[in-house]
Parts: structure tokens; sequence; C-alpha cells
């Protein structure tokens, strides 16, 4: 935790530093933006840059490609960011061609991303906020098992983290992931006992998981 706190203390005195009206975007749909100093910092740093129309859409949902675009250039810069290329398709629905090919392949590479147990991505699935903390945490060098903090009942943290299936799920029924039994459902599919499962989605208390090709 101590270092994801210093990496945010850090960012804050970078951010201090910008001179957010000499580089930040004017959005053509600037008038809808409710947080427009943190568009405009992240704009002017140029983590974020709207769309091709010109547009912010600040009641858009962010896609699963758009977020580790996002990502690459917090921890790359965009200079570097931008130049990501996928000498092989990552996933099987995203090929070298894809418009976040790169990035995607990158955030697979450093584990802070993984797919779905059919081996792809979804690139354009939305994503949910727990789901992109998710991200920025594992992006930070978060470890959960170094820091000590598991979150006590905020079961939004384990989504990404794999385990195995200790009874059959037809839906429900319990795996084990880092050491812990934890009860879950199946994302719609019977899973046998001991198959290799992922954690794709928490809902309230609800845990749901798919089989993985482990």
């Amino acid at each position: 935790m101590k270092k994801f706190l210093s990496l945010v203390l850090a960012l804050v005195m970078t951010m201090s530093l910008v001179t957010v009206s000499a580089g930040a975007k004017d959005f053509t749909d600037s008038s809808k933006i409710t947080y427009s100093e943190a568009v405009d910092v992240m704009s002017a740093v140029k983590v974020i840059d709207g769309y091709a129309e010109g547009d912010f859409r600040p009641t858009a949902t962010l896609t699963r490609g758009a977020a580790a675009k996002i990502i690459c250039n917090l921890i790359l810069g965009p200079t570097t960011a931008s130049a990501l290329v996928a000498d092989a398709a990552p996933y099987k629905d995203v090929p070298t061609n894809h418009t976040f090919a790169g990035y995607i392949a990158y955030c697979q590479k450093e584990g802070i991303i993984s797919g779905y147990a059919d081996g792809t991505f979804r690139p354009a699935n939305t994503l949910t906020g727990y789901a992109f903390m998710k991200m920025l945490l594992g992006a930070l060098g978060y470890d959960s098992s170094i820091e000590g903090y598991t979150g006590g009942k905020n079961w939004s943290m384990l989504v990404g983290k794999r385990g195995t299936a200790l009874t059959t799920l037809r839906p429900a029924g319990t795996i084990l992931v880092d050491g812990k039994r934890l009860d879950v459902s199946s994302q719609g599919d019977y899973i046998e006992k001991s198959a290799p499962v992922i954690i794709v989605r928490v809902e309230g208390s609800k845990i749901f998981v798919e089989q993985t090709k482990e």
C-alpha cells in the first residue's frame, strides 16, 4: 500500500506542475463535462484524448480496449504507448491490426489484464468501475499478497483472480483462491470439480466465475 500511496502522491505533484490551460483539449461537448478540471488535466498530459469527432462523451461507458490504452498512457507516457504494437494476436478476437492491439498485448504481458475462458478479450465490452480500479492497481504494481490488504468484504477486489473449483459448479459451488474458500456461481456454464477458474464479475456479495484453459 505504501508504494501505491507514493505513486499517487508523485502523480499529484506532477499534475500540479502542468499548465492545464495550455495543453488541455477543447472538447466540443465541454459544457456537458461535470469534472472538467480532472478531464483538463488528463487531457493536457495526453492520457485521454476523446473521440475522433472532437467530443469527450462524458456519459459514455468505458470499453475494455479503451481502458488498456489509458493504462498504457499512464504508465508509459503517450509517446511510448502510441508506438506499441502486437507481434502476435494477444487474444483470438484481437488481431494484430486491431485499434487497441498494442495496448492490450502490453497489458497482457505485464499481467495487468486477463481474458476469458474461451480465449477472447472482448475489447468492445464495457468495464465496471471496480474492474478498471483493479487494472489501475495492477499497473501501479499493487500485489495484495505482499501489501497485506484483502479488502474485507469488498469482494470486487477479487475480479481477475484465478483459482480451482473445489466442487462442481451448477451453477453455484465453492472455489479455492489464494488458499481461501469462496462461494461462487458460474457465469452460466456448468463447471466440473477441479477445473481452473477465473473471477470475472462481482455483484454485491455475489461472485461469478468462468472456466479457464489452464
